[in-house]
Order: C-alpha cells, then structure tokens, then sequence
C-alpha cells in the first residue's frame, strides 16, 4: 500500500488507520496514541504509519530524545525546545550556554537524561565566521513538580580551526564525536577528553571527492521549483555510526557511503590519505539529478538489524537502506505535510520493545532565504515533527 492523502485528513481517523496505528506501537504505545489529538494527520506506507507529534512555532531542524523526554533544535529560534515524549506537549526549553544559542541545528540523545547539541555558530558569511560548538547537558525532569533542570556538562569550541558550516554530529558506540562540515568536505573527531581532531580532511588543498562540495542542478520538490545560491551543492551532511563503521551522505554526490572508524583515528596517515577507505554504500540511483538523504539513523532496538533509515528530503519521504546490498525501501511517503522538506530523523529508545522515529521537517524548500528559486515567502506554520511506528 503506497501512502498517499486519500488515506489521511485532518477531520477523522478512518478505523483501518488506527487499528495500523495500534498494531506498530503495541501494547506499549496505547498511551501514546492515546495522548493524541483525535484527530491527527496519519500516512500510511509500506513500512511504517506516520503522524503529527509536535507542532513547533518556528523551523525546526531534528528531534530525538529518550524514555521520558524528547528535545527538538530550533535554528532561526535560538532554542532547543522540550516536550513530552508520550504527548507532544512541550515542558521547556534547554537553558542556553553562556554564549547564547547561535543556531542549534543538529543533536543526539547517546544515554537517559544526556542530550548532545551542536550549535553551527550561524550560517556561513565571508565576513563573520562561524564558529561550531559541540555541547553536552545533563538533563533531569521531575514528574511531581514538573520541573525541568539542565547543567551544562562539557562545550568543545572549533573557533581557529578551518571549519566552514558544521552539518551534523554523531554519538558513536565507543564514545568519539563525529562532526560533519559541507563546505569544506571534511569529518573531525572529537575525543573522550574533548580535544578536536582531523578525521578526514583535505589537507592538501585538493577537495575530497567523496565528501566534499560541488554543483547543485535545480529541481522541483513538492511543487515548488528549488535551487541553491550559486547552483552550490553541499558535502557531507548526514552521519550514523554502527560496529565501528561510519556512514555519512552528501548532497553532492547523493546516496550514502561509510568509513571505517578506525580509519578516521588512524595515526599512521594524514587526514587526507584516509579517505581512500571511504566506500559507497548505496549510490545515486543512474538518471536521479538531485538527491540529499539527511538523519541517518540505525534502531536501537534491533542492534543486528541491517537496515539504515534516511529522509529523502527532495522527495518528501523516509527510505531505509540495506547496508549489506544498497538496495532501498520506501518507508512512507511521499506526504508534503507530515514530510514538508524533511532534514533529519532519530529514533527514540525502545520502551517495550517499542522505538519509534521521529522526524523533523524544515520547510527549506518555501524559504527564500534558502530557495533561490522563490522570492516570497511559502512557509506553512507550524513545523511538524512526525513520529513514525514501523510494523512489526
């Protein structure tokens, strides 16, 4: 069954959908669907069921979060909001670090009550630099009282390092940090003690093929015609670590590659020679023009599992990959509402066997801040974070 709006509307639930709906969460997931408006936005695919979690007054740009609490970046709002994982309702926001939110645009939840925030610094600008900030927050909430407290645990500064635009930051299992950057085309390593290092890095001034920038050609997503200033296309963006593999995409070159983790703190070769590790994963399919899979993501309820999960943003659609062959699933989608441009996706702990997906969507496609190809503003309040029910 393909998902499509016959099967979705804002005035009721059809019976087929919630009893879907009942069958993905399980047991565990009754409250959840429970806690629902009665009437959410629901698409059904192939794979999975999706509807409308949180509705965010500004952009938002990736959710995740754990048995209690999920956390939702907020870019252009400077914050980091919270909300309650069985409602949606939100409890607060992260207090900002001493230097105030610049734009918080990526983070992962690695454990209960520890949440990972990676502030860009601000977009990029040729004459005001911008300086990522990878922070981590303790986090606690108190069901009687409801009272939310954060502490401020670590910052790791990249200012005097050449990092253009930081894209994304991953937690992986042995503790290390991995930074994206999509100017440049480069991933750095952040140690257990904090110290920043080269992953991968052209260190000879000649770009990286596999990560690095090149030109973007104009496409239609939803509707709307889309193009980058100056036609540029992006590097390495997204990022997901499983067995001491990274897996990383770019808008570039589309599709997903990986390195091994090894390679990237391989001290016995420059930043640059490590890269001739990088093998792709699942390429651009041949006669696709444009393609950028951001959020990758692993379940962390199934740690055998092959499969890595993926919003395909310019097809307005959550994908899965297999990393042993390449080939891909359509999870759901397309939906332009429940998937309006998604950026990233994460998924929550299990809690009953249980974890769903939770997917931030941007908008960037109605911005003309973003979108060279508009000039008005197409934006369609409020932005949506989905939450995704697999089947079992």
């Amino acid at each position: 069954m393909q998902a499509s709006n016959k099967g979705r509307r804002r005035g009721g639930v059809r019976w087929w959908q919630v009893g879907l709906l009942a069958l993905a969460m399980g047991s565990a997931g009754a409250a959840d669907l429970a806690a629902q408006p009665p009437a959410p936005l629901v698409a059904v695919g192939r794979h999975g069921i999706a509807y409308d979690f949180g509705h965010q007054p500004t952009v938002t740009s990736v959710a995740a979060g754990d048995s209690r609490l999920v956390f939702v970046a907020e870019p252009l709002g400077q914050a980091v909001a919270v909300l309650d994982r069985y409602t949606g309702q939100q409890l607060g926001t992260l207090p900002a670090p001493p230097a105030g939110w610049l734009l918080p645009f990526s983070l992962r939840v690695p454990r209960e009550g520890h949440v990972v925030v990676l502030d860009s610094g601000g977009f990029p600008s040729p004459t005001v630099p911008s300086i990522a900030r990878v922070y981590d927050y303790d986090v606690q909430y108190d069901e009687r009282s409801h009272q939310l407290t954060a502490t401020l645990t670590r910052t790791v500064s990249f200012e005097g390092l050449p990092l253009v635009f930081a894209e994304d930051v991953e937690v992986t299992s042995s503790g290390l940090y991995v930074v994206s950057e999509s100017i440049i085309g480069a991933l750095w390593v952040i140690g257990l003690d904090g110290t920043i290092s080269y992953g991968a890095f052209p260190v000879t001034g000649v770009p990286i093929p596999a990560l690095a920038p090149c030109e973007f050609l104009p496409t239609t997503v939803g509707g709307i015609p889309f193009a980058t200033a100056g036609n540029f296309g992006p590097g390495v963006v997204g990022l997901a670590e499983r067995g001491g593999q990274l897996y990383f995409s770019t808008t570039c070159n589309g599709g997903v590659s990986r390195i091994p983790m090894a390679s990237l703190t391989d001290a016995t070769r420059d930043p640059q020679a490590r890269a001739a590790d990088i093998v792709p994963v699942s390429p651009r399919a041949a006669g696709v023009a444009a393609e950028t899979l951001h959020g990758l993501a692993f379940n962390p309820a199934k740690p055998g599992e092959h499969w890595l999960y993926a919003v395909d943003s310019l097809q307005l659609r959550v994908v899965r990959i297999n990393t042993d062959n390449g080939s891909r699933q359509v999870v759901v989608g397309p939906d332009p509402v429940l998937f309006n441009f998604p950026s990233k996706l994460q998924f929550l702990p299990p809690v009953g066997g249980r974890s769903p997906l939770l997917v931030a969507s941007d908008q960037e496609h109605r911005l003309p801040s973003i979108n060279a190809a508009i000039t008005e503003d197409l934006t369609q309040p409020p932005w949506l974070v989905t939450r995704i029910h697999l089947f079992p």
